[in-house]
């Protein structure tokens, strides 16, 4: 890398201007760089079976969304912490039976993060939600196995919630049903 620069800094992300010297060609080229939090997506599996989505509106579709619960690894978490907290914070529930599933790059041609991907089986209810200041999240109770189907039908379009959610159904639930 030639030059690394901050264009921009928003509460939520910088983005990074890096001039660098090309592999293929070795001339220099300008590219810009998103640089967030790392973050975290919990798929919750109550004790009866149901997994807990969130709807919520997001900004960039300007539509309500149905995903997972999560968010961002503050400074100093872990990412088996952030997940722990966001799901207590948007759901009330917690769970003693955590699994690591992924870890994804959301889009490394422009993001310099990674989103991590855990299961929470077993969640029960242990309280009120918590949301942070600009959430307003609604949270749905659906039967486990009919969210492939959510992903295929585009109820669930937000890509790294479906990557996640087929994942899990691919590697770790599958023959379970």
């Amino acid at each position: 890398m030639i030059k690394d620069e901050e264009a921009l800094t928003t509460p939520v992300f910088s983005l990074r201007r890096r001039l660098t010297r090309s592999p293929k060609d070795g001339e220099e080229k300008q590219f810009f760089v998103i640089d967030s939090p790392d973050w975290v997506q919990v798929l919750p599996v109550t004790v009866d079976g149901q997994a807990l989505l969130v709807r919520q509106y997001r900004h960039g579709s300007r539509e309500v969304s149905l995903e997972l619960p999560g968010g961002v690894v503050d400074a100093g978490e872990s990412p088996l912490q952030a997940a722990q907290r966001e799901l207590r914070e948007e759901t009330g529930y917690e769970s003693e039976s955590w699994r690591k599933m992924a870890a994804f790059r959301p889009n490394p041609a422009i993001y310099a993060n990674t989103a991590y991907f855990f299961a929470a089986e077993g969640a029960r209810l242990v309280g009120p939600t918590a949301f942070d200041e600009n959430e307003d999240l609604e949270i749905q109770s659906i039967p486990l196995a009919e969210l492939p189907e959510l992903v295929k039908s585009g109820a669930i379009d937000h890509a790294i919630m479906a990557a996640a959610i087929l994942y899990y159904f691919n590697f770790a639930y599958a023959g379970r049903k």
